[in-house]
Formats: structure tokens, C-alpha cells, sequence
């Protein structure tokens, strides 16, 4: 405490202690002789940051330093008390009544804190009130020192209300907040496994929340105290601390269970962050989550992602994980197999009992496969609609694989019984099996879906992948993206086979016959690349420059004197395409060909896809001039009195029917009814797939009029269609 002091060796002021304040009102503006004698005093006292007044035994201003005659000046502050100065002092009377406090008993009052309003703004002073003494001992004025501190009390009131919010946080965070301190501190150079030793020893919780205490299972705060590391549940294990140690003294969103004392299974999660300072860990905060009903929540979404909603069995998703799994841990694992199950004639099920008795059946369905597999590793899963998988992990062979699904497919065809009705369905189950058949769980499930159309087309139950029943290759998917290149890179070409009369032997005409020469595949065969685009956008295209090229290579050959017809084949799509008739004509007219130069072949699946429209389009393209013929004439199921009224110059006989004819008599039937058939209703007939002498001399005495075949020649490109006539026996027509 500091002390009051004597400044009668200064200033003798015993003389305005008796004084009335009036008195020394009168002697404003006169220097007094006391004080003009202590002027290194009064330097020293204006040379200080403080406010200083020196007040007398009536409490009234005697003297200010410089800093207080800054503040107010000399004026203002001389002869009056703090009550009648006009400073904005908050409670001034009770300031001044404190002064006389000090008068009185001698005693100072020290680091008051006090504010006062200056220029509409709160500042802050601390305040001595110190006695000064006379020569004799008695009290003969007060010292009032004044420094600002409004910055400081700033700063501590900005701190409280940090402190303050910082605790409110604390007391009402939904997350339990803690802090271990670490006593004695862990220097942090030792070798992790020591830290973490240390650290279980002795970490001692310092702070926490409430909601901490809810979590331990505590009543208050205080019980928790001071309890180590272990009872926190939060850092509670070793291999937690040494998560904390090995990430740099940081844990983030640790999940961890809490056992409760009622014995519930609690989700925690934890995050905490190390305090180190000079090297040594001092103490770790942290907060600790209760999200048990997150987890429940998010365990749930994750099962009903993974599950089918009505049946509870495992859905594709699921299905392509475990399989995915599997394939990663083939040594685990080893041989796999996967059945897809289809219901045949479900949806008559549906219609005639409704939906919810097809439900009733899904449902039932899950169980009865799920028995059947018994001892089996197995996952029974269903894709969607009426289409189940069942992935059998583990199984000796494929056999095994092929036993298991007769073994399904008798408990499907066991009956169902629906709100009193009693009904049997059946399926179709396709069967793959890895690794004979695939490596990964795509290919897998691809091949599975082949075998079960495979089994539900031939009405066999049970199909095992076959290479030989797959038309849907990856081979095939490269074409499809191809064929446009091809067309437009010119990688398509033609070849030509001749086509002969069978009473003068002579070459009449020939049939145009698309080629791919794939840059990097090589030949692909008309059978595979056709179909496909017939099935795209790229069929007319393709089409348009088959039309092009075989009326162009036509008009080549008139030029060249050879009396031939050249032939092409339209598909469907084609006919039916308002554009072929326009091309048609502008393409005749481009080359200088006549139409009955040019004939156009078309299947019966052709003209009965949509009869009405066919006949209008061969009606244009007959009033051309162009020759029609029916191309595989046997193998559909076209109607004679429709074929009657359409403009067909030709029929032409299926090779199935010719190539076997010596040696079957149903085949020789069938080719000898059609050739008198084609008689009788005023048509050419042309055989196709003639190979050998004997078939093309039996077709003579039938009375068929043309024939092409590898007996005739082989399709050649034009060239060698050139080379081919000056040596072969057959002539071309001429003009």
C-alpha cells in the first residue's frame, strides 16, 4: 500500500488548510510564495502522464499539473471541489465525499477506478486519493493522481465478454468440451511410445461442460474434476492416444462406443487438439459428440440404399459389392457363381390378381431361396420387378453351380398360396460361373443375363453360359460405334456374285454384296455388321451407298457393252423410308440407267412388317422401271393372295432348300412346289447357294430359270469380275 506522505518540506500549506474555500478563491490568478519556491516540484509533477491535483483540507483545487490544465484549465479547476467541477465525473459528490473521507481520517484510498465523460465518451482513470501532512502531523490537503486506463479496461471489458461468451459456449454447447491437463508436462522429443505411456498417466481432466457430466453419467461438474484420462471415454484407450501423437497431437471426428452403466451401446465422436509449448505437451482440448441417433439414422439410409423395400433382400447395389469383394479376394473365395432367376409368366399374376398379390408372391419368393441354400455361402438378392440373383461365393464346379439352381427352380414351382388362391409359377434361370467364364463381377452378371434369356427362350429352366449363345460381344459393341467411320471412310466395299440363265448358260446378271474391311479387325463377315445396322440410325446410309455404287458399277458395265441386271437388297427399314424412291430416281438419272437395269431384293419378313405401306413403296419403286424379287423365298409366312396383287417380277428360292435337295426329299419338294408355283403365277425363279453340277443339271430339268452359287463363282469384286469372265466358261450377255 503506498504510503502517505509529508510535503511540508515542499509546501507549507497550513496556512489554507484554516482558510475558508472563499480565501483561496481570492487568491486566484497570484502565485503563491510556497509554491513558486518548489518550482523543480512542480516540473517534476508536469513532466508525469498523470492527472494531478493537489486539493486542500476543504476539498477544493489548489493546484493542477500540466496535464491536468490540459484537461480544464486553470480556471475551470482552481478553488472548486469535484462536485462543482464541470469534468462529466460519474457520481462526482461521491468523489468529493471520499476526498473528505481522506481529510478526515488521514487514511489514502488507492486505484479507485472512476469514470468520466469527456467529449461524449466513456473514460476510464484510476485514481489515488493520497493525504499530505503538515509540519505538525494534521492532514493539510489531498493528492489526487489520475491515470487513463481506458484502454486496459477496454481490453479486460473485451476480455470478459470473450470470457463470458467463451463460457456461455462452454455451459450450452450440445457437445461435451473438456480439457486434460498434462501434470507434470510430456516432452515431446521422447519417442512416441513413452509420450503415450506419459499421457495415460497423466492426464487429469482440469475442465468440462455439463453436458459432459450427462455423458459420464455424473450429477455435477465437480465430481469429474480430477479423474484421469481412462474414466473420460473420449481419449479413452491407447490406441486413441496414439492416433492423438502419431497426427501431430490432433484427433479428428474419432468414432468410438460407449458402454453406459444401464449397459446401452452409445456413438461417440471425439475431437481433440494438443497444446504444446517449448516442447513439452501442457494439455489437450477437446469435445466429445453423442451421435448415436445419427448413426442409427445414417445405418439405416445405408441399409435401405443396399435393400430392396419390399422384399428386405439385398439389391443390386449390395449385389455388386459383395461380388466385387469377392473378385478382389479370389484366394479367399475361389471358384464363384451367379444365378439370375426371371419368373415366367408373372405378370399374368398381376393382372388377374392384382399387385399386391404379386407382392405376396416377391415376398414369399426371398425365404424359399434362402432355404434351399442351407449350408451354402451364398447371397440371395432381388434386381428388381420379378428378376432375383443368388451369389454363391464359394462352390466346388460349375456343376455344383447347375445343382443349386434346379435346386431354386423346384422351390419356385412349388405353389403359392394368395388370399385363398393357390398358384404355381416357373423361371428361368441363367448360370455363369468365375473363373471359367469371367474374371470380374460385370462380366459376370453380363453372362448370367445371356444364359438366363438363353434358358427362358428354349424353355429350358436351367442354362449355363455358353460363348456360342452370346450374340451380344464386346466384338459387337465396337461395330456398332464403327459402322458409321466405316461408311464415311470409305472401308465398306462391294462384291459381285454372277448370276446365270439355266437354258443358255450365259451370265445375265449379278447381286451386289457388302464387304468391311476393318483397318484394325480385318474382314467382318455381312452376317455380323448387317444385323447390327439394321438395328442403328446408320442402316440408310449404309443403304444409300450400296444403292449408289451398284447402279454406278451398272452403268460402268452398259458402257462397256454387257447386257446385265444388278441386283441389291433393301431391308424394312428401307422400304418403308420415304427417301429410297426419291434416291432411287435421282441415282438412275445421275448414272444414265435404266430402271429395269437395277432390281431390288426383298425378304417376306420385308413386305409383312407392315403390308399396306410395302405395296405403296413397291408399287413407286415398280413404276421406275426397277425389277422386284422376293429374296429367301420360303423361310416367311407371307400370304400367296397378298404376294398376288404386289409388283414381284422374281422369286428367289432359299439356299437352306437348294444346297440339301439331292439328298432330302422334303427339301426337293419344297424347291420343286416353289419353282412351279412362280410358274403358275407368271414369276422368274432364281436359285440360290447352287454349289455343284448335280444341283445345278436337277434345277435344269425342274424348269428353274436362273441360278447363282460357288458353283457359278463366288462373290468377286469388280475387278476380278472382269478377270473371272475371260476365263471362265460362262459368258456375259451382251448387247
Amino acid at each position: 500500500m503506498t504510503t502517505p506522505f509529508d510535503l511540508t518540506f515542499l509546501l507549507d500549506a497550513s496556512h489554507l488548510a484554516d482558510q475558508k474555500p472563499q480565501a483561496v478563491t481570492q487568491q486566484q490568478g497570484r502565485e503563491p510564495l510556497e509554491i513558486a519556491q518548489n518550482r523543480d516540484l512542480l516540473a517534476m509533477l508536469d513532466a508525469m502522464r498523470a492527472i494531478i491535483l493537489y486539493l486542500d483540507n476543504w476539498g477544493s483545487v489548489v493546484h493542477g499539473n500540466a496535464r491536468a490544465r490540459h484537461w480544464r484549465s486553470e480556471h475551470e479547476l482552481l478553488g472548486k471541489n469535484l462536485f462543482e467541477l464541470d469534468t462529466g465525473w460519474q457520481d462526482a459528490g461521491e468523489r468529493q465525499r471520499e476526498v473528505m473521507q481522506v481529510v478526515r481520517t488521514g487514511r489514502p484510498l488507492l486505484n479507485a477506478r472512476e469514470k468520466i465523460i469527456i467529449h461524449g465518451e466513456d473514460c476510464w482513470f484510476s485514481v489515488d486519493k493520497i493525504p499530505t501532512f503538515d509540519s505538525q502531523g494534521s492532514v493539510s490537503g489531498v493528492l489526487l493522481v489520475m491515470n487513463d486506463v481506458t484502454d486496459s479496461v477496454e481490453k479486460e471489458r473485451a476480455l470478459q465478454k470473450s470470457e463470458d461468451r467463451y463460457r456461455a459456449y462452454i455451459a450450452n454447447s450440445a457437445d461435451a468440451i473438456w480439457c486434460y491437463d498434462v501434470r507434470p508436462p510430456v516432452d515431446i522429443s521422447l519417442p512416441a511410445e513413452v509420450q503415450v505411456d506419459l499421457i495415460l498417466q497423466r492426464a487429469v481432466l482440469a475442465e468440462c461442460n455439463d453436458k459432459m457430466a450427462k455423458i459420464l453419467g455424473a450429477s455435477h461438474v465437480d465430481e469429474l474434476l480430477g479423474l484421469p484420462l481412462h474414466r473420460n471415454g473420449s481419449l479413452a484407450n491407447k490406441a486413441n492416444i496414439i492416433d492423438f501423437v502419431s497426427k501431430n497431437y490432433r484427433l479428428d471426428e474419432q468414432e468410438f462406443t460407449r458402454i453406459t452403466h444401464q449397459g446401452d451401446r452409445l456413438s461417440m465422436q471425439t475431437s481433440a487438439i494438443g497444446i504444446v509449448e517449448n516442447g513439452y505437451l501442457m494439455r489437450a482440448w477437446g469435445t466429445t459428440r453423442d451421435v448415436t441417433e445419427r448413426k442409427r439414422y445414417l445405418d439405416r439410409l445405408e441399409y435401405l440404399a443396399n435393400h430392396d423395400a419390399l422384399t428386405s433382400l439385398p439389391n443390386r447395389s449390395l449385389l455388386f459389392k459383395r461380388m466385387h469383394d469377392a473378385f478382389e479376394n479370389p484366394a479367399q473365395f475361389g471358384c464363384m457363381a451367379l444365378l439370375l432367376i426371371d419368373l415366367d409368366r408373372f405378370k399374368e399374376i398381376n393382372d388377374t390378381l392384382g399387385h399386391m398379390a404379386g407382392d405376396k408372391v416377391l415376398k414369399q419368393l426371398g425365404p424359399r431361396l434362402e432355404v434351399e441354400l442351407g449350408d451354402t455361402t451364398g447371397m440371395v438378392a432381388r434386381l428388381g420387378g420379378d428378376e432375383f440373383a443368388v451369389f454363391l461365393p464359394k462352390i466346388r464346379n460349375r456343376q455344383h453351380a447347375v445343382v443349386l439352381a434346379h435346386r431354386f427352380l423346384d422351390s419356385i414351382c412349388q405353389v403359392f398360396e394368395i388370399e385363398g388362391f393357390h398358384t404355381e409359377i416357373s423361371a428361368s434361370i441363367g448360370v455363369a460361373v468365375a473363373p471359367d467364364h469371367a474374371n470380374d463381377a460385370t462380366t459376370l452378371m453380363r453372362y448370367a443375363d445371356v444364359a438366363m434369356y438363353d434358358a427362358k427362350h428354349r424353355l429350358r429352366g436351367v442354362s449355363l453360359y455358353d460363348a456360342r449363345i452370346d450374340s451380344h460381344t464386346p466384338k459387337r459393341l465396337a461395330l456398332m460405334g464403327a459402322i458409321g467411320t466405316a461408311i464415311r471412310e470409305n472401308q465398306l466395299c462391294l462384291h459381285y456374285q454372277p448370276k446365270v440363265r439355266l437354258d443358255t448358260h450365259e451370265v445375265y446378271g449379278f447381286e451386289a454384296l457388302i464387304r468391311w474391311n476393318h483397318p484394325t479387325m480385318g474382314f467382318i463377315p455381312p452376317g455380323e455388321f448387317v444385323p447390327i445396322a439394321e438395328m442403328s440410325s446408320f442402316i440408310y446410309a449404309m443403304s444409300a451407298w450400296v444403292l449408289e455404287e451398284t447402279i454406278k458399277q451398272c452403268a460402268l458395265w452398259l458402257q462397256d457393252g454387257h447386257d446385265c441386271v444388278c441386283a441389291m437388297n433393301l431391308s424394312a427399314r428401307n422400304l418403308l423410308d420415304d427417301r429410297i424412291v426419291v434416291d432411287l430416281d435421282r441415282l438412275l438419272n445421275k448414272y444414265q440407267v435404266p430402271g429395269e437395269r437395277l432390281e431390288i431384293e426383298i425378304t417376306e419378313s420385308t413386305l409383312m412388317s407392315d403390308p399396306e405401306r410395302a405395296q405403296i413403296a413397291l408399287q413407286k419403286i415398280d413404276a421406275l422401271g426397277v425389277h422386284l424379287s422376293i429374296d429367301d423365298f420360303g423361310t416367311g409366312y407371307s400370304s400367296l393372295a397378298y404376294l398376288k396383287r404386289l409388283p414381284v417380277k422374281t422369286l428367289k428360292i432359299d439356299g437352306s432348300f437348294v444346297r440339301g435337295m439331292l439328298d432330302d426329299e422334303q427339301d426337293e419338294i419344297i424347291v420343286n412346289s416353289t419353282i412351279q408355283l412362280a410358274q403358275n403365277l407368271g414369276l422368274e425363279i432364281v436359285a440360290e447357294c447352287v454349289e455343284d453340277e448335280p444341283v445345278y443339271r436337277r434345277l435344269q430339268e425342274m424348269g428353274c430359270n436362273h441360278a447363282q452359287g460357288y458353283f457359278i463363282s463366288r462373290p468377286l469384286d469388280p475387278i476380278s469380275i472382269m478377270e473371272w469372265m475371260k476365263s471362265s466358261d460362262w459368258k456375259m450377255v451382251q448387247n
